[in-house]
């Protein structure tokens, strides 16, 4: 793509209308994406630097997430703006999905290959340790380092420019951002946990009502250090972990805590919620119960049932699987979108397509390219 000017004008109107209510057509975007898809490229990551490396390294986290930017803003084709951004580019600080685990007692791991993870403590007889030590301080373990690293990239940003524009950080949303309660459980005590839900309550419901209060505390104290407001109308949570269990058990058994959790973060809603996964028999009861009118899942997803189930009012964010993205062919891919744009989920004119669900790194620039270019064509509204 060379005509980054009509691109972004385009772009522009697309978003415009579809946030008014009146869309013209299908948007492309809201990626889930970031710096692993530059990081784990070895043609873009010429010199090697590893995971560990970047999570490690403030400055080398900084340059990085410059370098995957401008990959972003010229090679992944989407509706955002293309090119070198008129307002300057935004960093952020990325802590991948591990923070949360590793801030209550969960080592880190850097797999070769792969973005860090981390390993089940609180297990077998161990389980009660969580609790040993109390509720950990905010500021503490990880989110110290998240705290250095959000205030040496504020520092650096001050004084670089980038392509001739200038930098500006994002707020460090691994402060007041959480995985989800059961998804941090199943990090912090593995499979057993779903056994516990069922056969040892008594440890489920302590363990959860702990994780919810530490989760809030978290969450406060961020915000206010960042000076930001305290419990804004509306925000996003997730909690793919759900994907594990059924909705019956899901009702009465998590339910509560999600209720608790936007209560206590949230001013009323409606919410948005990142679900991973085969979570699709969940949604209704999200919708009905949690206020929930933005969806962004991943797969398995039923395109031609999930827009009578979950009503016409309902945001999704979906698409292209993945392995669509990386293993097929650009006609793969465009017949992909067509059949998920004739599957009725465009109705009511709430549909955003994305890959489903997180850019994995090497996915040929083609392939994006062509699921842009299928949806700007099928993906119209007509009046």
């Amino acid at each position: 793509m060379n005509d980054f000017t009509r691109h972004n004008e385009e772009a522009r109107q697309v978003w415009d209308a579809y946030w008014s209510g009146k869309p013209i057509r299908v948007p492309v975007g809201n990626f889930t994406i970031g710096p692993r898809v530059w990081l784990l490229n070895p043609v873009l990551n010429r010199t090697g630097i590893t995971m560990e490396h970047f999570s490690t390294n403030p400055e080398l986290m900084f340059n990085v997430q410059l370098e995957y930017k401008y990959y972003l803003h010229h090679h992944v084709v989407h509706d955002i703006e293309m090119g070198i951004p008129r307002d300057g580019w935004e960093v952020f600080v990325e802590f991948n999905n591990v923070h949360e685990a590793a801030w209550l007692g969960c080592e880190i791991f850097y797999p070769e290959n792969q973005v860090p993870t981390t390993c089940p403590r609180y297990i077998g007889d161990r389980k009660y340790d969580v609790f040993s030590n109390g509720m950990p301080d905010p500021f503490s373990g990880v989110y110290g380092r998240v705290k250095e690293y959000y205030e040496y990239f504020q520092a650096r940003a001050a004084k670089t420019e980038f392509h001739g524009r200038p930098v500006r950080v994002a707020l460090p949303w691994p402060g007041f951002s959480t995985d989800g309660p059961l998804t941090v459980a199943l990090d912090l005590c593995g499979e057993d946990i779903l056994g516990d839900m069922l056969v040892e309550p008594e440890y489920y419901h302590k363990l959860m009502d702990f994780l919810v209060e530490a989760i809030l505390r978290k969450a406060r104290a961020w915000r206010a250090y960042l000076g930001i407001e305290a419990r804004p109308k509306t925000g996003w949570f997730a909690d793919d972990a759900i994907q594990l269990i059924s909705t019956e058990n899901y009702r009465e058994l998590v339910l509560p805590y999600h209720r608790r959790l936007l209560d206590g973060l949230f001013g009323g809603g409606p919410y948005g919620m990142h679900l991973c996964g085969n979570v699709q028999r969940h949604l209704p009861t999200i919708v009905k119960e949690l206020k929930v009118n933005h969806f962004d899942t991943g797969f398995p997803i039923d395109f031609s049932t999930l827009r009578n189930e979950i009503g016409e009012d309902v945001h999704i964010n979906g698409g292209v699987h993945i392995g669509i993205l990386l293993k097929g062919t650009p006609c793969d891919v465009r017949n992909e979108v067509c059949r998920i744009l004739q599957s009725g989920v465009t109705r009511g004119g709430k549909f955003i397509m994305k890959e489903a669900n997180n850019m994995p790194p090497n996915v040929p620039e083609e392939n994006v390219l062509a699921m842009y270019e299928a949806t700007r064509e099928f993906g119209k509204y007509t009046s």
